[in-house]
């Protein structure tokens, strides 16, 4: 029969009882037995079967490792269970029996009386527990409204709560609690046996705004002399020539000036260059709390990623460059954001270009990138990420000995100096926002006219020149002096 068992009913006489106690009794369960209106009255622990001709089957959810009581409207003889690992059942008397929830499943019990026939069919589930889940849902958010069933080894979450946080917050109380012992991180979360079927009310959305400033100033300065002395002792000839290397660039653009000429001539290179960079972006996205949203201004870079030698074809990829961003943020009580912010800002540089072959140099990408979790209030800005580097480079090359000796040294060698530094601020910036109007919202190309063909062709305008006014051409109350708008002429 398989894991089927068959469980013979043993229990002792009924004691005797008074006549008084014998009546009472009689009267309660008369009572009882009117009150039913269905074939299988129950209630969390405890089924009271209705005697019936027909076999009476009744679906019961019990938890594990609670009981439940059992009584039949006559006599039972053999129970039969379909799996004693899931349930076990105890026999109490002829009529009243116990189960007890062992582990996660379904099974069924049956139950014969002395003519064999089937007095009852019992399907049990057992589910975890929740009762005590549903109280400390009740207790720790009374505010929310959360219904907690169990169904087949899973925790069912239903019903209304106030916000997403608390939606993210029931689902963890509830994967803690069905998953005991499981050892999870802030970012893995054991969910898997948790259905959310929670809603919320309000669907708020955020607005998120990325400041990311990077200053950059370079510095370089290159200095040699080239000496070149030519001569002659009786009928021989000698020659000097001195070129010093430059080992940290070249001093294309600089000065080279002879100071003699002649059998001997000094050569003095010099070049010296002073650079400051300054990269600003702003991207500015929305997404709903608890949605990710990603965001690129930029393109896509071809990068060789293959080479056939059969065909002389290379295999080409692209990488995107320019200014990305991806968030997920989710609104917190109290009107605090957390969020999970990523950007990233990449360009093409020549800086540790690679060359492939003389007909093929790859160049080099240059990322800033900030990954990070952090919470704020609306409207509260906090750095997500800084940097301040400097680079310092001083090479000397030239002659052995002769660069050493003081003062005359220096016509035989040369001095390469560079100094970069670098400061990089990234700035987030969240905003709870509604939507608002068409006609509320400023658009980039507000107040914009392109010049007419006398003053693009005769004045030097791309543009048209407003009087005065707002940008957008509409004359205002207040008088202001002189042109203003999109002017862009000489």
């Amino acid at each position: 029969m398989g894991n089927h068992k068959m469980v013979k009913v043993m229990y002792s006489e009924p004691k005797s009882y008074s006549f008084k106690k014998a009546c009472f009794m009689s009267l309660m369960a008369g009572l009882l037995f009117m009150s039913q209106t269905n074939m299988a009255l129950a209630d969390e622990d405890y089924i009271k079967i209705k005697n019936s001709k027909n076999v009476v089957t009744r679906t019961v959810n019990l938890g594990k490792d609670k009981t439940l009581v059992i009584d039949l409207p006559r006599n039972a003889r053999d129970i039969l269970i379909g799996n004693p690992e899931i349930a076990e059942v105890v026999a109490r008397s002829a009529r009243k029996s116990y189960v007890i929830g062992k582990t996660l499943g379904s099974t069924n019990i049956i139950y014969f009386d002395a003519s064999n026939r089937r007095i009852a069919n019992i399907i049990i589930n057992v589910e975890p527990d929740v009762a005590a889940l549903a109280h400390l849902f009740e207790e720790k958010m009374p505010n929310s409204r959360i219904h907690v069933e169990a169904m087949n080894g899973n925790i069912v979450l239903s019903g209304q709560v106030k916000s997403a946080s608390q939606v993210g917050r029931a689902v963890s109380i509830a994967g803690k609690y069905i998953n005991r012992g499981a050892v999870t991180t802030a970012d893995q979360l054991d969910t898997k046996n948790v259905i959310n079927m929670l809603t919320y009310n309000a669907r708020e959305q955020v607005m998120l705004k990325v400041s990311i400033v990077e200053m950059q100033r370079s510095s370089v300065k290159q200095l040699g002399i080239d000496l070149s002395i030519s001569g002659g002792i009786g009928s021989s000839s000698i020659s000097f020539n001195n070129n010093n290397p430059y080992t940290l660039g070249s001093t294309s653009g600089g000065v080279a000036s002879s100071l003699f000429s002649g059998g001997t001539s000094v050569t003095i290179k010099a070049l010296e260059t002073i650079g400051v960079v300054r990269t600003l972006a702003e991207p500015v996205l929305t997404t709903i709390s608890g949605e990710a949203a990603s965001f690129l201004a930029g393109g896509e870079f071809p990068v060789p990623s293959g080479y056939d030698a059969d065909t002389d074809t290379v295999s080409i990829e692209y990488k995107p460059i320019g200014v990305g961003l991806t968030f997920t943020p989710v609104v917190l009580d109290g009107g605090r954001i957390s969020l999970k912010v990523s950007t990233e800002v990449s360009s093409i540089s020549q800086e540790d270009a690679f060359a492939i072959n003389n007909n093929l140099t790859l160049p080099s990408i240059k990322v800033r990138r900030a990954t990070t979790t952090v919470e704020l209030p609306t409207g509260g800005s906090l750095v997500l990420a800084g940097l301040i580097q400097e680079s310092t480079k001083k090479t000397i090359s030239g002659i052995p000995f002769f660069k050493d000796v003081p003062i005359i040294g220096s016509l035989f060698r040369s001095v390469d100096f560079i100094n970069n530094e670098t400061e990089l601020v990234i700035i987030a910036t969240p905003y709870l926002v509604d939507p608002v109007a068409d006609h509320e919202l400023a658009r980039p190309d507000a107040g914009f006219k392109v010049a007419d063909d006398f003053h693009g062709s005769f004045m030097g305008q791309i543009n048209a020149i407003y009087g005065n006014g707002d940008a957008s051409g509409s004359a205002s109350n207040t008088n202001l002096a002189g042109d203003f708008g999109f002017v862009d002429g000489e």
